[in-house]
């Protein structure tokens, strides 16, 4: 496009269409270079989560309890099963992108008719020569499962409890 410039000079002017591919084309290579730091920054190491599985104190450890360590990254639940072992410890390692710093991890354990579960997360982060390492410490706390019986005369206590001294 041409225009008359002080009523005797013509001027090119670049045309709208090619300015407006000049900065699609400036704003992709904007947002390419910056979804490169993004990848480069979504999986920072393998995570290794560990604790102690034990009833009444830790010092008490449970020695081949099965253990269900859940750690939820970004929306997806991985599972890792292991036993622990001497002094009731366990410990369960999640590859680069299944579990990260920051994530929520749910452990589970069971040894015959104990139970316990509890919630943790990826806490800690060690930056070593050549290897990132995230570590998550959680502690289970079995206690013995109340049965359909003990449930069921739980129950009855309660409401026969409630009827007694309500009569009054």
């Amino acid at each position: 496009m041409i225009i008359l410039y002080d009523n005797n000079t013509f001027k090119r002017v670049p045309s709208l269409k090619r300015m407006k591919k000049l900065v699609s084309l400036f704003v992709l290579s904007l947002m390419i270079i910056t979804m490169l730091g993004v990848v480069s920054a979504v999986c920072t190491g393998n995570t290794i989560v560990g604790g102690t599985i034990y009833q009444d104190v830790v010092t008490n450890g449970v020695v081949g309890a099965t253990v269900q360590v859940i750690c939820s990254h970004s929306g997806t639940n991985y599972t890792q099963n292991v036993l622990s072992i001497a002094d009731g410890q366990y410990s369960a390692e999640f590859q680069c992108g299944q579990c990260d710093y920051g994530d929520l991890v749910t452990v589970n354990a069971q040894k015959n008719t104990l139970t316990g579960t509890n919630d943790g997360s990826v806490s800690m982060n060690y930056n070593l020569p050549g290897i990132t390492l995230n570590v998550g410490i959680v502690n289970v706390p079995l206690v013995p499962e109340f049965g359909l019986i003990a449930g069921i005369t739980t129950v009855l206590g309660a409401l026969g409890m409630f009827f007694f001294l309500r009569r009054k």
